[in-house]
């Protein structure tokens, strides 16, 4: 005949609910690991998807260089007027801060200076300076904007290594863009940039 003490009776019970408490551990713990992915995948998503669109941004503005860049447009002296002229005010996204007079060696006669506009947030919190794509990308929450810089001019031919200042035929117009989109909130933002070369 097996005796058990009264102190031995109620272990089963303690190790039952220890066991219990574990197991209740585990499953909250599973859970917030699956809740911790699922926000970790739709941050990705969201973040590719802003990605994307500054992509589309960028090939918009490549498309706006190709079909309306004149040379007049980018001239400090005398200074262009009209729409669609790069100057240090960045109307319309078109942005100019350096100096290009209206030359017969217009090479040597531009300087692209050194201000960096995308590192102003006050550009970018104004419509008026920046431009947007036409169509929204789906699940987006707003369209892209982007600006163009004229960054005056970089060789033509990349394997002539030391063409003539004075043929301007030797020379493309160069342009840095910047595009800023965001996903389905404006959480998830990414900003783009680009060097681009006008090959006409």
């Amino acid at each position: 005949m097996i005796i058990q003490s009264r102190s031995n009776r109620g272990s089963v019970l303690i190790v039952s609910l220890v066991f219990l408490l574990l197991l209740t551990i585990v499953g909250v713990s599973a859970m917030n690991m699956t809740n911790l992915e699922e926000k970790m995948s739709g941050n990705f998503r969201d973040h590719d998807l802003a990605f994307q669109t500054a992509e589309t941004a960028l090939l918009d503005a490549e498309e706006f260089v190709e079909t309306t860049f004149d040379i007049d447009r980018a001239l400090t002296d005398p200074a262009c007027s009209g729409t669609n002229c790069y100057s240090s005010s960045c109307n319309g996204g078109l942005c100019f801060h350096g100096e290009f007079q209206n030359s017969s060696t217009p090479v040597s006669s531009c300087d692209a200076g050194t201000t960096k506009e995308w590192e102003n947030s006050a550009l970018w919190a104004d419509a008026s300076k920046t431009r947007s794509i036409q169509t929204q990308v789906t699940g987006t929450v707003e369209n892209a904007r982007y600006i163009i810089e004229f960054r005056c001019f970089v060789p033509r031919d990349p394997t002539n290594a030391d063409p003539d200042p004075d043929i301007f035929a030797q020379w493309s117009p160069s342009f840095r863009i910047t595009a800023v989109a965001s996903g389905s909130s404006t959480d998830a933002q990414v900003m783009l940039q680009s060097i681009y070369k006008l090959v006409n």
